[in-house]
């Protein structure tokens, strides 16, 4: 996945930072008050590790705020120098409740718990027009979606085909057709521009079966051929149809979706690796990528027991293994966070994507390795040579 734009302007400030994942589920009336107690026992936390007072305060006004989120929900906080830099709703409470108080914004549990999210436009349409829905990539509820808009297409009538005696009959059902398929034309427009809007990767159709066709017709040719077309039965814009079945049918469809691209990556890894050109492993030569910007995606094995630190500067992309290796980039004096956080904010700092997966220590070096954006040139040899 992407850097989200917000966590990705993190990187632009300097710490130290207080980092909040934050349990904000309230299922019962004395929900506040437990929201409350988690949030004192990790300001408490924070507060032992050296946070001031005036970002602690910041923290204080906005930690359990979103009271319009209910069920199961977390908040991601970071703070740094009194202000609250980022306040972000998560969809499920956190997996592991924390609080820390680091050189850099402890990011890393965002990615490892996010759940699957593809930019994509929602059409619900019937044989008049569409309900259109923008869900972007950043999406964690309902109340952060995009934009919403009702098609009402430009041929109002004639919409229904009827059995008539008139010498005219195919000459009215012709014009039924043209109604339908030029009320399709305009939701394809609208749907393009909400495409283009967020930046889509796909566009779920649903609604109407004929509607549905037409659209079918009409969507690959308008759309950039990157983004996908998936059609659903499910829902519908009559009265009574079922939101519950329709938004199981789209999850399911961004699911598929999902772990197509994921298998993409590693076999785009795999191969990169194999030709020894487009793809490394392992820690040393993933590291010498970022900092050469080289990195297209980063995947990295889930583990949050790992200790492992490294070296940082002040840029993003000045990051190594030890104290040496950074002075050799000029970096004399340098800080020391977890590895996990340095590779967030080097990613954010190249515009580069990362995919997170389970057990990647089974066939990853160090549990690491990136697809590159471009190969280095070697020499007759094979040898890498930057010559």
């Amino acid at each position: 996945m992407h850097i989200p734009a917000d966590l990705a302007a993190l990187s632009a400030h300097q710490g130290p930072f207080g980092t909040v994942y934050l349990d904000t589920t309230r299922t019962s009336e004395s929900g506040a008050k437990e929201v409350e107690l988690r949030w004192r026992a990790l300001r408490e936390h924070l507060e032992s590790a050296g946070a001031d007072e005036a970002t602690l305060a910041a923290l204080d006004d906005a930690a359990g705020t979103h009271l319009e989120v209910a069920g199961a929900r977390g908040q991601l906080l970071v703070a740094a120098d009194g202000t609250v830099l980022l306040d972000r709703v998560l969809a499920r409470a956190p997996l592991r409740p924390l609080a820390r108080w680091s050189p850099l914004p402890h990011l890393m549990p965002f990615f490892a718990q996010a759940a699957p999210q593809v930019p994509h436009v929602l059409v619900v349409a019937d044989r008049t027009g569409a309900d259109v829905l923008t869900v972007g990539a950043d999406a964690a509820t309902a109340a952060t979606l995009g934009e919403q808009q009702t098609v009402v297409g430009s041929e109002q009538y004639p919409i229904h085909k009827v059995g008539r005696d008139q010498w005219d009959e195919r000459h009215f059902q012709n014009r039924v057709d043209n109604s339908w398929a030029a009320n399709a034309a305009d939701v394809t427009a609208e749907v393009r521009r909400h495409v283009d809007a967020i930046g889509a990767r796909m566009v779920v159709v649903a609604g109407d079966e004929r509607a549905r066709a037409l659209l079918g017709q009409d969507l690959p040719a308008a759309l950039p051929p990157s983004v996908a077309v998936e059609q659903v039965e499910a829902g519908g814009r009559a009265a009574g149809s079922s939101s519950e079945a329709l938004d199981d049918a789209v999850h399911g469809v961004v699911l598929r979706f999902v772990w197509r691209e994921r298998r993409q990556v590693l076999e785009r890894l795999r191969q990169g690796v194999g030709r020894h050109d487009y793809g490394v492993l392992g820690l040393a030569p993933v590291l010498e990528a970022l900092r050469k910007a080289q990195v297209d995606t980063l995947v990295l094995s889930d583990d949050p027991s790992s200790t492992l630190n490294a070296a940082i500067g002040q840029g993003p992309l000045q990051l190594a293994a030890t104290d040496e290796e950074l002075a050799d980039m000029g970096v004399s004096d340098p800080e020391h966070d977890r590895l996990d956080a340095a590779l967030v904010r080097a990613l954010a700092g190249s515009s580069a994507q990362i995919l997170v997966t389970p057990d990647a220590h089974a066939y990853l070096d160090d549990g690491i390795g990136a697809v590159l954006r471009y190969a280095d040139r070697r020499d007759d040899d094979g040898v890498p040579s930057t010559g």
